[in-house]
């Protein structure tokens, strides 16, 4: 019986630590900063030219919205030289520029959880990497055609939701009015790109001679109700 008991807690004892080291592996990763997911490469120049942060967190890294819009939320990155401060107006300099390094993920104080770029100010950013579609890493809810159907628009689309394959749903752009985004009813779900993550409140931007084609359905549950919505790529 003793025996048995030892073999049981050696057991349980092995997953404890294993958990442990892969949480405290994660952390290393991350900056130690829970929520935040770091890319292999770091991503494109985000073409901001300032911030006002509205919340610095317990790791140091502040909450901020980009040139002074309320629809433009970025989670900024301290190095060893940067304490923010609630209020604080961050002004780049011109050699300057804020470099999308990963995504954080929060809840907002309304229990709402939100996906936002994650950024370092950093003195030169590297080329953005390929715009290339990869596999989800989930096919759930999803029916893909055999081949591009109609064209469904050839506006922009804001983020309305980030989900865990990495895939996002999207409301089509109908107007932006001093910096405000109205959105049609048009939903559409984009799949995910590699080394660009998507965020909410995003704006994803149809390249300049191609529309939002169907790809294929998305069924999933809103409210107790199933949607159908057309998935998109940009052909």
């Amino acid at each position: 019986m003793k025996k048995w008991l030892i073999y049981v807690l050696g057991i349980i004892s092995g997953i404890v630590l294993t958990l442990a080291f892969a949480f405290c592996v994660n952390l290393s990763n991350n900056s130690g900063i829970i929520g935040l997911e770091i890319f292999e490469e770091p991503g494109e120049n985000m073409g901001y030219s300032q911030f006002e942060v509205f919340q610095v967190l317990e790791s140091g890294g502040a909450l901020a919205n980009a040139d002074d819009t309320f629809d433009a939320t970025v989670f900024i990155i301290p190095d060893e030289r940067q304490q923010f401060y609630d209020n604080q107006k961050i002004v780049l300099k011109n050699d300057q520029c804020a470099q999308r390094v990963g995504t954080y993920r929060y809840n907002t104080k309304m229990g709402i959880e939100k996906t936002v770029p994650a950024v370092r100010i950093v003195e030169s950013a590297e080329l953005p990497l390929p715009d290339k579609t990869i596999a989800s890493k989930s096919n759930s809810g999803k029916t893909l055609f055999d081949k591009p159907g109609d064209c469904v628009s050839r506006k922009n689309f804001e983020i309305q939701n980030v989900l865990e394959s990495g895939d996002a749903i999207a409301l089509e752009i109908r107007e932006t009015i001093s910096g405000y985004v109205f959105t049609s009813d048009l939903e559409v779900l984009i799949l995910a790109q590699e080394g660009s993550n998507f965020y909410n409140n995003q704006i994803v931007k149809a390249p300049q001679g191609k529309c939002a084609r169907q790809i294929g359905n998305y069924k999933y549950q809103n409210y107790g109700t199933t949607k159908v919505i057309p998935i998109i790529a940009f052909k």
